[in-house]
C-alpha cells in the first residue's frame, strides 16, 4: 500500500523520504510508468524522485499527457470523503436529548421564529451547538438547561420530560 523510499535526486539531496501513493508503482521505464504512475494518483515529487527527473521535467511530460487526453483514473468509493459526518445523518445521544431538541425547535421556529443565532445569543452559546441541541446531539451542560429553562419559560423537569408515548 504505502512504501517509504529513499531518494538521490539529481541535486545531490540525499535522504529525502518520499511516500509511495496507493495504486502506484508502475514497472514501466520512463516516460510510460511516469505516466501510469500520475493516473494512479502519484504526485509530481514523488515521479520527480522515482525516475530521477527534475519536477520541472515531470510537470511538462504530464501537461503533455493531459493535452493527449490523459487523465486520472477517478477513485470511487461509496465511504464520503472527508473525516466527519454530517449533522443530519448522526443519530441522537439519547431519547432525552431528542425530546429536547424537539421541544427547543418548536420554540425557536414555530412560537418565535428565531434565527439560530438569535437563539444562540439568549442562551450564550454558538450558533452550532443550537443546532446540535435541536437534534440532539449536544450533551447539555445544566448552565445551558438553566438558560434554555429560562428562555423558554419553564422548569429544567418539564423540558427534560419525555413525550407520551
Amino acid at each position: 500500500m504505502f512504501g517509504n523510499t529513499m531518494s538521490n535526486t539529481p541535486h545531490g539531496q540525499r535522504g529525502k523520504m518520499s511516500i509511495q501513493p496507493m495504486g502506484a508503482g508502475s514497472k514501466k521505464p520512463w516516460p510510460e510508468g511516469t505516466i501510469e504512475d500520475w493516473q494512479q494518483g502519484a504526485s509530481y515529487g514523488w515521479l520527480a524522485d522515482k525516475y530521477g527527473r527534475s519536477y520541472s521535467t515531470v510537470v511538462k511530460l504530464v501537461r503533455r499527457a493531459k493535452e493527449m487526453g490523459t487523465k486520472r483514473v477517478e477513485i470511487t468509493s461509496s465511504r464520503r470523503r472527508g473525516g466527519r459526518l454530517a449533522l443530519s445523518g448522526q443519530k441522537p445521544l439519547s431519547y432525552g436529548h431528542h425530546s429536547i431538541g424537539i421541544r427547543l425547535n418548536k420554540f425557536r421556529e414555530i412560537d418565535h421564529a428565531f434565527t439560530y443565532q438569535e437563539m444562540a445569543d439568549q442562551i450564550r452559546v454558538n450558533r452550532l451547538t443550537v443546532r446540535k441541541m435541536e437534534l440532539g446531539l449536544h450533551d447539555f451542560t445544566v448552565r445551558e438547561l438553566q438558560s434554555l429553562a429560562s428562555v423558554m419559560s419553564t422548569s429544567i423537569e418539564e423540558l427534560m420530560r419525555p413525550f407520551a408515548s
